[in-house]
């Protein structure tokens, strides 16, 4: 079980009660006493309504059940002490930074990188580029920035080919031909150096976090959009040793040039399982989202007036596609959230945090004490012996430096942040440069530090999602342990409900053999004759495929119901009747009948584990509701039965 979906089940606390009817502090319940509030159940009701897919748990009452149970599991897992576990408040630690950061932006500045990100969706850029590659916080860069600006001139007058096989090294120095990306594929400067550079030209140097670059751009287009297509997918090793995946592919093919349904050929022969029962249908995609370039092209290509694609070979297997639809780049308003969480990961949030730190700076009123900084410049001096600043020994040190709301920093915290950066600190800069540049980090550092620290008390949309994390990986550590891996672990429990439970676990009736599939009822009745003259199916295909696909054959073990399988079969050994169905005609040769039966203990262990933790979460909800008291105060929930229906 993955944890976002437990988190996407329980995410219950980002909506607020308006309703002057319920205040925050209204008592719905109490569990062994401690107070749960109708403003939480509301905001969890509101939130899951959508969620929730048995109608009948959408009324208030049946809801509350669930709410019950979830906070009865909560009150468990606290008094197992799993919120003092170590891996859990580390795991806690590590969801509560991602979110802090979300929240750490400037939105006016958030949205025009959003806008301009957008702009760049809509167009790609096909590019060639030279780096020259230095340490990020490498200061000497002369003899770098000399590389680049030589290399840029030999660019502009030689063939890029030639200056690949003679320069790139793959170690300090890069020639790449990039193809055609938009944004968030490169680092930001380097994305917009290339969408701000004209077609046929070469930037002028600049740097990236890799080093120094030019980039010349050989193309501007219009983004392809997405393109939906179906595909029939034959892999390449296949269970059945008499198949080849090339053979069976051009046998689909010519079936497709003669009138067949792709659909239902998908549904009946391809091997990607997933979008077979779709009738071969892919999920829409994009450029550079698969992982197949001719896969890829071969679906861009394809048109209403070129819907299917000849036979082509990626590293699964080999394919056909058909078209479906393209659609063009989605507005703005559908991508803003996702552009939103992009930018808020790529380097443009450097951007925004900068705007950021001015803000708070403001709000805190920092620029006031900016004094303070000078009074540690004429204290502080380089003790040479030991490469460290020291402050005067008369100066106390423990004297106020920064305060930032009720965080006070002394001169010492400011004296250990100089010393424990010292190395990169350059030995030639002066005192006063030194305190200014290392002052410029303290600062940063601490009022970020601050913000996100006080954000659940200052902000209470971030409070409610941050507890939702909360509680939702603590709930999900005690079903782990307790449901979850406890019936995995519960050899003579699962052992003991197979026992009692044989009847819902069995094999349906299957058959096997061979089924052969043609839409020429004159075809079938040959090979049912051959058939009865024991010849195989192979050279039964040589012998009718020459010219056209006339026949297919399927081989192995069916279940009634398989998709090649046709409905009116009888379960019996020996060659079938022939079968009329959906306009083809079928006939089985039935090596052996495998009727209805028990599946084995190990057969049915998958689904055996997942129904034996449903009943393991009854019985325990049942302990807890004995273990702990439950109490409804019956007026408030009036309120908020009214609130809802309203």
């Amino acid at each position: 079980m993955k944890k976002p979906f437990l988190f996407l089940i329980l995410s219950c606390f980002s909506l607020s009660v308006s309703n002057a009817q319920i205040t925050e502090k209204d008592t719905l319940l109490t569990i062994s006493g401690a107070p749960i509030y109708a403003s939480e159940f509301v905001r969890v009701y509101n939130k899951n309504l959508n969620l929730v897919q048995d109608d009948s748990q959408k009324e208030v009452d049946s809801y509350l059940k669930l709410f019950v149970n979830y906070k009865l599991k909560l009150t468990e897992a606290k008094a197992l002490r799993y919120h003092k576990d170590p891996t859990y408040l580390k795991e806690f630690k590590s969801y509560k930074d991602q979110l802090t950061q979300s929240y750490m932006t400037d939105k006016n500045i958030t949205e025009d990188l959003i806008r301009e990100a957008y702009d760049r969706t809509e167009n790609e850029v096909k590019a060639q580029h030279i780096l020259v590659l230095i340490d990020e916080e490498e200061t000497d860069t002369l003899q770098a920035y000399s590389k680049i600006q030589t290399y840029r001139e030999r660019f502009l007058n030689e063939d890029f080919e030639s200056l690949k096989k003679e320069l790139h090294n793959g170690k300090s120095i890069f020639v790449e031909d990039l193809g055609y990306f938009s944004a968030f594929k490169m680092v930001y400067n380097f994305e917009t150096a290339a969408y701000s550079t004209e077609v046929g030209q070469i930037s002028e140097p600049f740097r990236t976090r890799f080093g120094f670059h030019v980039v010349k751009v050989l193309d501007k287009r219009k983004s392809r959009g997405q393109v939906s297509v179906a595909h029939i997918m034959i892999a390449t090793t296949q269970n059945d040793t008499t198949l080849v995946a090339k053979d069976r592919i051009q046998e689909l093919y010519r079936l497709l040039q003669q009138g067949d349904d792709f659909g239902a050929l998908a549904k009946e022969f391809s091997d990607d399982k997933s979008s077979a029962i779709r009738g071969g249908e892919l999920k829409p995609f994009k450029s550079g989202q698969i992982n197949s370039e001719i896969f890829e092209s071969t679906a861009f290509s394809l048109s209403p007036s070129n819907p299917i694609s000849e036979p082509i070979q990626t590293q699964f297997g080999w394919h056909i596609l058909k078209f479906i639809a393209k659609t063009p780049v989605k507005s703005f308003e559908e991508l803003q959230q996702n552009l939103e969480n992009q930018v808020g990961k790529d380097s443009r949030s450097k951007i925004v945090k900068a705007k950021m730190l001015t803000q708070l700076i403001e709000e805190y009123k920092l620029s006031s004490q900016i004094s303070n900084v000078a009074v540690f410049e004429s204290n502080v001096s380089l003790n040479s012996k030991n490469d460290d600043w020291e402050l005067a020994k008369k100066f106390d040190v423990n004297t106020p430096f920064l305060i930032i709301g009720s965080k006070t920093y002394t001169h010492q915290d400011f004296l250990n942040h100089l010393n424990k950066n010292k190395k990169s600190i350059n030995k030639k800069w002066s005192t006063t440069v030194v305190v200014k540049k290392q002052y410029a980090s303290f600062l940063e550092q601490s009022v970020i530090q601050y913000k996100k620290e006080n954000l659940e008390s200052e902000n209470q949309e971030f409070a409610h999602i941050l507890n939702e994390y909360r509680e939702g990986l603590l709930l999900f550590e005690l079903m782990q342990d307790k449901i979850w891996e406890g019936a995995k672990k519960d050899s003579l429990g699962l052992q003991k409900y197979y026992n009692e439970n044989k009847d819902n676990y069995t094999w349906p009736d299957r058959i096997e053999g061979s089924v052969a599939r043609s839409s020429n009822s004159k075809t079938i009745k040959k090979v049912r004759k051959l058939w009865g003259k024991n010849t195989s199916n192979a050279d039964i295909k040589t012998a009718l495929n020459k010219i056209e696909q006339k026949v297919m054959f399927s081989n192995g073990e069916f279940e009634l119901g398989h998709p090649a399988l046709p409905q009116d079969i009888e379960l019996q050994t020996g060659i079938s009747k022939i079968i009329e169905e959906n306009s083809n005609y079928y006939i089985i040769n039935v090596t052996a009948v495998n009727p209805a039966a028990h599946k084995t203990f190990e057969e049915a262990k998958g689904q055996l584990i997942a129904d034996y933790q449903t009943v393991l979460e009854s019985d325990w909800i049942k302990e807890l509701r004995d273990k702990y008291e439950v109490n409804i105060n019956s007026s408030v929930l009036q309120k908020v039965n009214t609130l809802i229906s309203n």
